[in-house]
């Protein structure tokens, strides 16, 4: 019944052309071949309407006008209705199809050229094509009906040709539904390694820098080594709060992290950075949460690729404004000691973050420093 469901009005179309060639039908109903005329009629129809059972409907449909063709060629004898000693010829024979056989097999082929596999598709309109040709021509070659049979191919054609629409549309559908689901997966996936690399590398980082120094120091000063210890606790404890929201936020869709006060974060990130840091932060007004995530990303990013790459600068710009129509962020640093390629892919994430925003990136040597620079669009891009 799933394909009734599906195609209810098609199938309520069939049945109604059935009905109203039943009740307007010249033909007497007093006999037994009209009947049975009729319940061969019916099992074509009930064939289109469940064409779904692509083998069995075909069958059926088969069987039903061959059915038809047997009775229009050969008729019954009748007790009290003779005509030359044989039984009045059926006028079912003076057409190629009736109009629910016609309509029925339409379908029928519509239905199977759309929804079958090739194999099974090529099977089940042959033979269905071939039964409708062979009882075309057997009932209307005695009336010299020259354009049955041409009419009959035509048909078919046409039946194949829209089914075949119907099944590349489909086959289309699904290829861009399957695009766009490869296209989500693979924008989280980015987004996560984003996450990961922007927040977690950042505490981490943090640690690395603070152990580094502790090692350096412990042989000449040992309380100033211990003295580093909390500030490797902190890093490992806020990397770990990174990481379970992180998680929270995989877990249920609705929680994305963002930031509520963004003035305040970028604040408590200068602070945590450890770096000689002056901050310039204009926002009169907070912006969107999302945004406001990725502002405070980028200049977490900065941050911690001078604490890596930069050790000698003494230096750093934080500047971060509001303006009618866009976020202009720019974090800049006097070190001369970077490395030409890191390796890493913080440039590249921080870049398909703005990108996606649809804002302008740049990142590069000044000649006395490095700069980083970004705008991001107030407006949700489109």
């Amino acid at each position: 019944m799933s394909g009734y469901r599906r195609h209810w009005i098609v199938a309520a179309l069939v049945i109604a052309v059935f009905g109203v060639q039943v009740v307007y039908a010249p033909q007497p109903w007093a006999h037994g071949e009209h009947w049975t005329v009729l319940a061969l009629m019916a099992v074509v129809v009930a064939a289109a309407v469940f064409a779904h059972h692509h083998l069995i409907a075909t069958a059926c449909a088969c069987a039903g006008i061959l059915g038809i063709t047997i009775l229009a060629a050969f008729p019954w004898k009748a007790a009290g209705d003779t005509y030359g000693g044989l039984a009045e010829p059926m006028r079912y024979d003076q057409a190629p199809l009736t109009v629910s056989e016609a309509v029925a097999g339409l379908v029928l082929v519509v239905v199977l050229v759309w929804t079958a596999t090739p194999v099974i598709a090529t099977i089940c309109t042959s033979a269905l094509f071939a039964v409708c040709v062979f009882s075309t021509y057997v009932r209307t070659v005695q009336y010299e009906l020259p354009t049955a049979v041409p009419s009959v191919v035509l048909g078919t054609v046409a039946a194949v040709a829209v089914g075949y629409l119907l099944r590349v549309r489909d086959r289309t559908q699904a290829q861009l539904a399957a695009a766009e689901e490869e296209r989500v997966r693979r924008e989280e996936r980015l987004d996560m390694a984003r996450e990961l690399h922007d927040v977690v590398a950042h505490h981490v980082t943090g640690m690395l820098v603070q152990a580094q120094a502790a090692t350096v120091v412990s042989e000449g000063d040992k309380d100033a080594a211990c003295g580093m210890l909390p500030g490797i606790v902190t890093g490992g404890t806020d990397a770990l709060g990174a990481m379970r929201a992180m998680v929270r936020a995989l877990r249920d869709a609705e929680a994305t992290p963002g930031t509520s006060d963004l003035s305040s974060d970028l604040k408590a990130l200068v602070e945590k950075s450890g770096l000689p840091v002056r901050t310039t932060i204009e926002l009169p007004s907070d912006v969107r949460p999302e945004l406001g995530r990725s502002v405070l990303r980028l200049v977490q990013e900065a941050l911690t690729n001078t604490r890596k790459h930069a050790h000698d600068a003494t230096s750093v710009e934080v500047d971060v404004r509001l303006t009618a129509t866009a976020v202009l962020l720019s974090v800049v640093d006097n070190g001369t000691a970077r490395p030409a390629h890191s390796g890493g892919f913080g440039l590249i994430g921080m870049k398909e973050r703005v990108s996606e925003l649809g804002g302008r990136f740049f990142a590069g040597a000044t000649g006395d420093g490095w700069l980083v620079t970004a705008e991001l669009p107030l407006a949700v891009r489109a």
